[in-house]
Parts: C-alpha cells; structure tokens; sequence
C-alpha cells in the first residue's frame, strides 16, 4: 500500500500537455506517490466522447510511459455505464492501494460539485485538490453545501492532517488549453505539435483521428 494516491479523471479526448502539466503539478504539490488517470467512459454531465475508449486509453498511456509516478487506469471503461466519481472512488478505497487518496480537479469542475451523484459521500472517500487560475474562487453555494470553511488546508502539512474531507487550492495552475480546442485546431489543420505529446500527434494522424 502506497501512502497518497492522486487521481485525475477526463475524457482525455484526446490527452493534451495540459492534463499531463496538471498531474505533475498535483504530484509536485501534494507529494503523491502515484496519480491515477483515468479515462471516463460514459459521462453523465457532458457529451459522450468523440474517439473509442480504446484509441483514447492508448493515447494517455503513450504520453505518461516516460513518467513511473503517473499510471493510465482503465477502471471506468470496463463498464458500459455512466461513470460516477463516488463509484469509482468507492472501489479504489476498496482495493486499499493509499492511506490517502485525493481527486484532482479544476475550479470549474469543482464548482459543479453539489450536482454530482451522491457527491457528500465524496468527503468520506477521498480529499480534494483543486486547480485554479489567480482569481478564481469556490462558488458561494458550493462554498457552503461542503462546509469548506472547515475543509480548507493552507498546505500539503494541514491538508494530510486528516485522512479524507479537506480541500487544498492550488492558485497558480495556469493551462487553460481545453480538449475541445485541440479537435478544432486539428480539423482546422492547424499546428497544435506545442498542445500533444509527439507520440500523441503521431497517433492521432496514424488512425485519423478528429477528422469531420
């Protein structure tokens, strides 16, 4: 058993350098021994993916191979249903691979929160990182609902205080290139080499990917 296991959940339609820079950047904050990402299968709060589960499972193995602390899990795409935080969640705890496991996550993903299925039973499972460009903050409702007031850590030694329930807001993450981004600039055949992993671009382009 590891002691702290991060885990970044996403489409990854198609995996970018943004998701790769926010879980090293997680890693590096928080000290994680292992960030979990893991592909969503069957979405509940946005559209279905544009690529095969498959093809995207491959893409994110391809960018991570050169990092040991980051590892591609297939957990949600073995099921052919909507893939749930707290499902997912309740399994890892289940296989009891960490002592602590946090969820990664953006400002604006956790901004949603209070509409996530079973989302308080979270608080139970796992901690929260969140990231977010200067000046953002927790919307007022959620700020409330989740009791962030008492949740909130100031840095990695108050945050691992308690082993699930704390939130920790990371300011200073500044990527804000979107998957959906990339798909537009690849079917507009524009050079995006900056956005992939080179193993990614020449995936993409070997199975034709995103292409109208």
């Amino acid at each position: 058993m590891i002691s702290r296991l991060g885990v970044l959940g996403g489409m990854f339609d198609p995996v970018h350098n943004g998701h790769i820079e926010a879980a090293r950047f997680a890693c590096k904050l928080l000290e994680f021994d292992l960030v979990k990402m893991i592909p969503c299968h069957i979405p509940n709060h946005r559209n279905s993916a544009v690529s095969d589960k498959d093809h995207r499972l491959n893409m994110l193995r391809l960018a991570i191979d050169s990092d040991a602390r980051l590892e591609a899990d297939n957990i949600e795409l073995k099921n052919n249903e909507v893939s749930y935080s707290v499902e997912t969640l309740r399994t890892l705890r289940a296989q009891k691979i960490a002592h602590s496991i946090v969820l990664i996550l953006g400002m604006d993903s956790f901004n949603t929160l209070t509409k996530w299925f079973e989302w308080k039973e979270l608080f139970s499972l796992c901690s929260f990182c969140v990231l977010a460009r200067a000046g953002l903050q927790i919307d007022g409702n959620v700020y409330e609902e989740a009791g962030a007031h008492k949740r909130l850590a100031q840095n990695a030694a108050e945050f691992y205080q308690d082993k699930v329930g704390k939130i920790i807001i990371a300011e200073n993450f500044k990527h804000d290139i979107s998957s959906t981004e990339i798909r537009s600039k690849l079917n507009a055949k524009e050079n995006i080499q900056n956005n992939l992993d080179s193993k990614v671009y020449s995936y993409i382009h070997e199975h034709d990917l995103y292409k109208k």
